[in-house]
């Protein structure tokens, strides 16, 4: 039995219980559902306990899902036995194996650590034994953790070889209780931190060495010592020489100047406000100054940034005279990064310890070393070997995030999937129905879905298309696979109007097919509820379409062999696994219409296999797209005026719903008021998230009907609303919205046969970046435009998931990476348990309790 793995898998088992206790009972504690939470951790204690008596767990992992929460919480009892009988016997090991290695220790010895003979030792009662045991092997949420662990107990017995006596005892005490201290805020207790400064780190996140190590330069400056005859205007210089005058010209600034002469040449290093320079360097000190240089006639100045004195007689650890690529970290009011650069420096011996390597031989080979990395990030010797340092920490942290992710989406082993292979002749009368032919793109995805689908592990992927690639008619073919091969599918939308929107057009397909298709909404009534739940769950219904109703514990599939999930982003992982767990392990497709830059989607969705629709149906105009100001809004208006006239219809979007007091942006109530003044003879309607559903629903069939002119609505439009003849879209206050987003309302024109047009209405600050809107379509350089813009963290929200935000990795420059970290990850998740160290790491930074269990 290998404790540690024990430790590992025993600690998940309790967080799981413990997560599904609070939430009820009700199959959402973990992701995925706590049944194939089960049915994931049963092959894993098998390993780790083979004999045991696993048929209570196995059963449970079948049938939890369909017992009722009062009958859960009997099983519960008998599971909290299971864990209580298993615990003990970990214990028990653990204590067995203390004991044995404290008897050879002692055997060799002759006397137990504390000078008392071996055969009686009253130092460590049963109690502090099970305490040390519990610690290392298995850290229990009802069990109290200690702060030393049994390494820290080794070291203080033996103290490399001396014998205690009982007199020594309360030094003992003292100073494990001074080491306790210190590892709950070592930083305190470094050279040149203390209590005030501590607090400060703390603002920064810095609460430990680690975290202290891992506060990484935001740029570096060239340090290298150069020539006054070399000085370049405008450049930054380092220059050493020897102060030979100082001076201090008063006024309104005191604006201090020292002569520094060097090889017979001179250099006047500028300082403002700062008199104390003179008395710190007076004439004759041996300097080092660094700053902007800025010629004047002969005698170039330096507006001087940094200044030191040369250090000739000390080799102290805390100069950084010999490094020529100096870090520069970010500053608060009261801490400089000189201060922090100092810090550094007294922290650098810790690098090996804090930063093992973690990577098995044949993969290590091809990076720099972890601690060395580590070192040269810091203080790089060479600008090759800051690059090769910069290149391993980006990888490793890109790595561990895409395997965070992965262990976010894996609640499900995808193992024991249908295999989907039959309707071929539903798929041929399905194609030849079609007002359209396939692109070759379209047909390649569908292509890539059916070789999953085929597979007894299930799929996993993630189709990416930009606004009107067709992504639809590639689910339709997906869904019609499931049905054929005698199971159920099942699509869920982030809003009522998309799933309303899919069921009418997979009802129209699928009907004439003779596949029964019902769509469940969370407005419904009782009764017709009732009759779509009773449908679904005898398998009379082929295909449900819905919202958030299609997760909810009442719906209960015959056979569900497919889920997919449309507009990803919208949902919580924690939605789209409940969805996956309405089968006994159905396959997962993921559409999104958000054109997602590849190294963002590596990285996100590192365990997804990943589909691109990038090609455009024959015959689709492009959208003209223009970026006005208010002077141009007449004008817009008059144009609004004769599109109506000539059948079209127009859609505005405003950010807000009502109008507020803090945000002067017009509002959507108050933009209906003014269009219909404007525009008296026009049909003019609010569409808004705030509307009850079959508001919501009646607004637009009426819009699609025709009976609408213009809708004035919030983003409710963003996704897959689908209007052919709105031919319009005016965005008011476009510079509040991301450019993704603004990608998304204009893809809501354009889909019929007649020339569509988008209007920004800006005037705020950042129009600017509206520009790439009105240059392209193409919604993947937007997104990158978008992620460069705006960071990797705030696009897609990282954060909801509980992950923490890159500290190094710049996605938008570093693909290069980000590929060979999928790659890797790949490797791992294939192949686990050739790589425990990289995992362990992974599950330190991002323990499950934080990510992976609700």
């Amino acid at each position: 039995m290998k404790l540690a793995q024990v430790q590992l898998v025993l600690s998940n088992f309790q967080r799981a219980l413990v997560a599904e206790e609070r939430q009820g009972f009700t199959n959402a504690g973990v992701l995925g559902g706590f049944n194939a939470f089960l049915k994931g951790i049963i092959p894993r204690l098998e390993k780790l306990f083979p004999g045991k008596d696993l048929e209570l767990l196995s059963k449970l992992a079948q049938n939890y899902s369909s017992l009722s929460p009062l009958r859960r919480r009997e099983a519960f009892s008998e599971l909290r036995r299971f864990m209580t009988e298993i615990t003990g016997e970990v214990e028990q090991t653990a204590t067995d194996s203390v004991l044995a290695e404290n008897e050879r220790t002692s055997s060799k010895k002759g006397f137990s650590e504390n000078g008392i003979p071996k055969r009686d030792n009253p130092l460590m009662s049963l109690e502090e034994k099970r305490n040390f045991d519990v610690n290392e092997y298995g850290s229990f949420r009802q069990m109290p953790r200690k702060t030393e662990n049994l390494q820290d107990h080794g070291k203080l017995n033996t103290s490399q070889g001396r014998q205690f006596t009982n007199s020594s005892l309360e030094d003992q005490k003292s100073s494990k209780s001074k080491t306790i201290a210190q590892k709950d805020n070592p930083l305190q207790f470094l050279k040149g931190v203390g209590p005030e400064r501590a607090k400060l780190l703390g603002q920064l996140g810095i609460h430990t060495i680690k975290d202290l190590l891992e506060y990484y330069p935001r740029r570096y400056e060239d340090r290298r010592k150069r020539m006054i005859s070399e000085l370049k205007d405008g450049e930054l210089a380092t220059v050493e020489g020897k102060v030979v005058a100082g001076n201090v010209l008063s006024g309104k600034l005191k604006v201090v100047k020292l002569s520094i002469e060097q090889s017979g040449r001179l250099l006047q290093a500028t300082w403002f406000n700062q008199p104390f320079i003179l008395k710190q360097y007076p004439v004759g000190t041996q300097v080092i100054v660094t700053g902007k240089v800025n010629w004047q006639q002969q005698t170039p100045e330096l507006l001087a940034t940094d200044i030191e004195k040369v250090n000739v007689n000390s080799s102290s650890d805390n100069s950084n005279q010999g490094q020529t690529i100096l870090p520069v970290y970010p500053e608060t009011a009261r801490l400089s990064s000189k201060v922090i650069r100092s810090l550094m420096q007294g922290v650098l011996k810790n690098v090996e310890r804090e930063f093992p390597e973690i990577l098995p031989s044949e993969v290590s080979g091809d990076w720099m070393e972890r601690s060395l990395a580590h070192r040269e990030i810091h203080f790089p010797k060479t600008y090759t070997s800051l690059s090769q340092a910069r290149e391993r920490l980006v990888w490793e942290e890109v790595l561990f995030l895409q395997l965070a992710v992965a262990g976010l989406r894996q609640g499900i082993i995808r193992t024991g999937s249908p295999s989907l292979t039959g309707g071929e002749e539903l798929l041929q009368s399905f194609y030849k129905g079609l007002p359209f032919e396939l692109t070759l793109a379209q047909q390649r995805v569908i292509q890539e879905i059916f070789n999953d689908l085929s597979r007894s592990q299930g799929m996993a992927r993630l189709v990416q298309g930009d606004v009107g690639s067709g992504k639809t008619a590639v689910a339709m073919a997906a869904l019609l696979r499931a049905v054929g091969s005698g199971y159920q599918g099942a699509m869920m939308a982030p809003t009522e109007i998309l799933a309303i929107q899919h069921f009418n057009a997979l009802e129209k397909v699928f009907t004439p097919l003779g596949i029964c298709v019902v769509c469940l909404l969370g407005s419904q009534s009782k009764s017709s509820r009732e009759s779509i739940l009773e449908m679904i769950a005898s398998g009379k219904a082929h295909v449900a379409v819905g919202t958030h109703a299609l997760i909810q514990e009442t719906v209960v599939f015959k056979a569900l062999g497919l889920a997919v999930t449309d507009e990803q982003h919208r949902f919580g992982v924690r939605q789209r696994s409940l969805l996956q767990s309405k089968g006994e392990s159905p396959h997962v497709l993921v559409l999104t219409a958000t054109p997602i830059p590849r190294t963002l989607a590596l990285t996100l969705y590192g365990d997804l296999q990943l589909s691109i629709l990038d090609e455009m149906p024959v015959g689709r105009k492009s959208i003209i797209t223009r970026k006005l100001t208010e002077r141009a809004r007449p004008k817009m208006e008059k144009f609004l005026d004769e599109q109506i006239n000539l059948g079209r219809q127009i859609y505005v979007v405003c950010p807000l719903v009502e109008e507020s007091e803090t945000l002067d942006i017009i509002s959507a109530t108050q933009k209906v008021t003014e269009l219909r003044e404007r525009f008296p003879d026009h049909r003019i309607s609010l569409l808004h998230g705030k509307m009850k559903g079959l508001e919501k629903e009646e607004i637009m069939a009426a819009f699609n009907a025709g009976n609408i002119d213009i809708l004035v609505a919030t983003t409710v439009v963003e996704v897959g609303v689908n209007v052919p003849n709105a031919s319009v879209m005016v965005i008011e206050s476009a510079e509040r919205f991301g450019l993704a987003q603004l990608h998304q309302l204009r893809g809501r024109v354009g889909r019929g046969s007649e020339q569509s047009y988008c209007f920004l209405m800006s005037g705020g600050k950042g129009s600017q970046r509206l520009d790439i809107l009105c240059q392209t379509e193409d919604g993947f350089k937007i997104a990158e435009e978008d992620m460069r813009l705006r960071g990797t963290g705030e696009l897609l929200g990282i954060r909801q998931h509980g992950l923490a935000e890159l500290r190094l990795a710049d996605l938008s420059r570093d693909g290069h990476l980000v590929e060979k970290a999928y790659q890797m990850a790949q490797k791992i998740l294939q192949s686990p348990e050739r790589y425990d160290l990289l995992l362990k790491e992974v599950q330190l930074r991002f323990p499950p309790e934080d990510i992976g269990v609700h």
